[in-house]
């Protein structure tokens, strides 16, 4: 209680001690209104003095609601940015807040003041990595010592919020659109050689069987909610559905709906989670694949807020027209995350293997190792862009009946994409990938590129 009361006294705090900043604050409201005729110049000057006044008496409702009439006007202003801002944010109308303090940042970098209230917006939107990154910057800055004995009180609530269980609900629905070079992953080959009752024939590949290329567009809805049973504990439930359609054929039209249930809790700096998951795919609105798994994963997190990470999935996937092609699938995945900053990169080992339920069905089961690399860039207070890399090698356990040589596949995926949050709820997206698959066996080699744009409303 004692912390949580130090912090609602924070802005007090922050504003007295960066008192001396305030002052270099000026009023260019006559220059941006030039155009405005004098009798509303004179006008506009006493709302700009009427809302310093608000501010100034901490009579924050009346003065957001007067600067929110004002912000066409004088946007851009240091002064009037500034007070919108603190209007904003202590009337917890966080996005204009954020919009305010960016603007003023963008401006003047080296004010320890404007970046601080940043920083206090992004803890106050949870966006806990973006807060910690700025308010070491507001540190590196070397302010007054009441501001670093603030500041440092914030860091340790943002560490205790990442150590510690709220309870939330989650709600995310992402819409989208694109093209794909080969939305069934297949070859570009005209025939094929293959070995049909021991005799070896030519055969055509029909369209369906080649590679096909096609926009489509595709929805996401993603439900989630977190559940604290102590202060170190809590149960989460996840349901995913989307859909993906093709405009060149309902062939390969994918829907795909998952649920999940987990327990997460803490050992000391460790986060634990075990969760059992059903996936449930169809393919051309046709029964295609169901898969049973249990999850075990765990976060390391570090002092200085790198992370390591372990997963293990085991599961049972089966295919309703093909009682043959069961497949108990383990999948290992150790990965270590860099201390959240303006750049983050993440390194991964992923390892594991499917085995066949039955002897028939071997030359499906393979096992495969490989990493990846995703490196992300914050892009001003509301984007960031990112890059990866994947690389995964794998080999069969048996040779398939209609083939002469044991199959062998390298696959490679580069993917580039961005993202903008125009506000807390709303996201842009655009992404971009190319793959390709070396593989022993012609019928399993084949290149594929992605593009895609899409948005996402989430709370």
């Amino acid at each position: 209680m004692k912390k949580l009361a130090l912090l609602l006294l924070s802005p007090l705090i922050i504003l007295v001690a960066l008192k001396g900043h305030t002052a270099e604050l000026t009023t260019d409201a006559t220059a941006s209104n030039s155009q405005v005729p004098a009798a509303e110049q004179k006008k506009n000057k006493a709302r700009l003095e009427a809302l310093a006044v608000l501010v100034k008496r901490k009579q924050y409702p009346q003065a957001f609601s007067l600067a929110d009439r004002l912000a066409q006007l004088y946007e851009g202003d240091a002064t009037f940015d500034f007070q919108y801002g603190m209007a904003a944010v202590e009337t917890r109308h966080y996005d204009e807040a954020l919009f305010a303090f960016e603007r003023l940042v963008i401006g003047a970098p080296q004010q320890a003041r404007y970046r601080a209230e940043l920083a206090r917006t992004h803890f106050y939107l949870q966006n806990l990595v973006r807060a910690k990154i700025e308010f070491e910057k507001v540190l590196a800055q070397k302010p007054p010592a009441a501001v670093v004995l603030n500041v440092t009180k914030f860091l340790e609530q943002i560490e205790d919020l990442q150590h510690s269980v709220q309870p939330r609900f989650m709600f995310a629905m992402d819409m989208a659109g694109g093209y794909d070079s080969n939305i069934n992953s297949a070859t570009d080959e005209l025939a094929l050689d293959l070995i049909i009752d021991d005799v070896l024939l030519n055969v055509t590949l029909n369209d369906d069987s080649r590679e096909t290329a096609s926009s489509y567009w595709s929805t996401l809805l993603n439900f989630g909610y977190l559940s604290p049973l102590t202060k170190t504990s809590s149960y989460d439930l996840r349901v995913i559905y989307s859909n993906r359609t093709n405009s060149e054929t309902e062939l390969y039209n994918l829907d795909t709906a998952m649920a999940e249930v987990g327990f997460s809790f803490f050992t000391g700096r460790i986060r634990w989670r075990t969760a059992g998951r059903y996936q449930y795919v169809q393919l051309n609105s046709e029964e295609f694949l169901n898969t049973t798994s249990a999850i075990v994963q765990s976060q390391y997190l570090l002092r200085r807020g790198a992370m390591y990470g372990f997963t293990m999935n085991i599961g049972q996937s089966s295919y309703p027209d093909n009682p043959d092609g069961d497949l108990t699938q383990q999948t290992y995945n150790l990965s270590y995350t860099s201390a959240p900053k303006k750049r983050t990169w993440m390194f991964a080992l992923i390892f594991g293997g499917d085995t066949a339920s039955e002897t028939i069905n071997e030359y499906n089961a393979k096992s495969y190792q490989g990493f990846t690399y995703q490196s992300t860039y914050l892009w001003g207070q509301r984007g960031s862009r990112y890059w990866l890399f994947n690389l995964i090698a794998s080999e069969y356990d048996a040779i398939n009946p209609t083939q002469d040589e044991i199959r062998k596949d390298l696959a490679t995926l580069l993917g580039v994409g961005w993202r903008y949050a125009f506000s807390s709820s709303f996201t842009v997206r655009n992404d971009y990938s190319l793959s390709y698959t070396d593989s022993t066996i012609v019928a399993n080699t084949y290149k594929r590129a992605k593009v895609e744009f899409g948005l996402t409303y989430s709370f």
